[in-house]
């Protein structure tokens, strides 16, 4: 068995068409494409200093598009977005979104009091263990918030901060017990896996302690990415014991058993 699906990919730097292609390239058998809703028209303006990371979409056209790849490919897609979670701006952001036919909502960190953190600051060690404890208080609400399918890449502050918190196994645990207690999954992440595997497998090991549901998406932001770190996502899974791997349809959790 293997991993088939892949429900974190953008769009706004190739396309819909695109990255379904390179899906089915790679033999998965659905996808999910999330792109940034700070990418959108109505929710750029809530998320101004966000970098834009291609050209900015109406949510009616990034729908429809990846509706019609669906519809001519006959591929397994999947409609989501990748939402950022801003304590103060979490109900306007979800005003801007609601109505919409999403088939699942990921919710992410990626600014925290103000500061994006993964642009890189010089910090003390007290500073980095201070922020890691802020990030994932952040991620405990994103994930008691109940407006999102999965809470995404939860080690991503290790991307400029490497002053990991003594207490870090303890806060992942404290997280994946939370994300169980509310069925939201917590995702393996395949830029953080490639990049920082340590931390991903200690990630692993508190959603088996906990039964956490696992989402596995690789953050392709092109075609090139699509299922990046899926065979190691698959080892550390595996290794940690844990077996499902979690899907959405219409917001509907699904699961299928990729291990052996």
């Amino acid at each position: 068995m293997s991993i088939v699906s892949d429900f974190h990919s953008h769009v706004v730097r190739s396309s819909a068409r695109q990255m379904v292609q390179q899906a089915q390239e790679q033999g998965l058998l659905m996808q999910g494409l999330s792109e940034h809703v700070f990418q959108m028209v109505e929710g750029r303006p809530l998320l101004p200093d966000m970098p834009q990371e291609g050209p900015f979409l109406t949510l009616d056209a990034y729908i429809s598009g990846i509706q019609m790849v669906a519809e001519e490919t006959g591929f397994d897609v999947r409609v989501g977005l990748e939402v950022d979670f801003v304590p103060e701006k979490h109900a306007d952001i979800l005003r801007v979104i609601q109505g919409r036919p999403w088939d699942f909502l990921i919710g992410s960190v990626h600014q925290i009091d103000g500061v994006q953190f993964e642009v890189p600051t010089k910090r003390s060690r007290a500073e980095g263990e201070a922020l890691w404890g802020r990030y994932f208080e952040l991620l405990r609400a994103a994930v008691e918030s109940a407006a999102f399918s999965l809470v995404s890449h939860p080690v991503r502050m290790r991307a400029t901060n490497p002053f990991l918190p003594p207490n870090l196994d303890a806060e992942l645990e404290h997280l994946a017990a939370e994300a169980t207690r509310q069925n939201v999954a917590l995702e393996i992440n395949g830029y953080d896996i490639l990049t920082y595997p340590s931390l991903v497998r200690r990630l692993a090991r508190a959603c088996a302690l906990h039964q956490t549901p696992i989402s596995v998406g690789s953050d392709a932001h092109d075609p090139r990415g699509v299922a990046q770190g899926h065979q190691l996502s698959y080892e550390v899974l595996t290794q940690a014991g844990l077996e499902n791997i979690r899907v959405w349809k219409n917001l509907v959790p699904e699961a299928y058993r990729f291990a052996e």
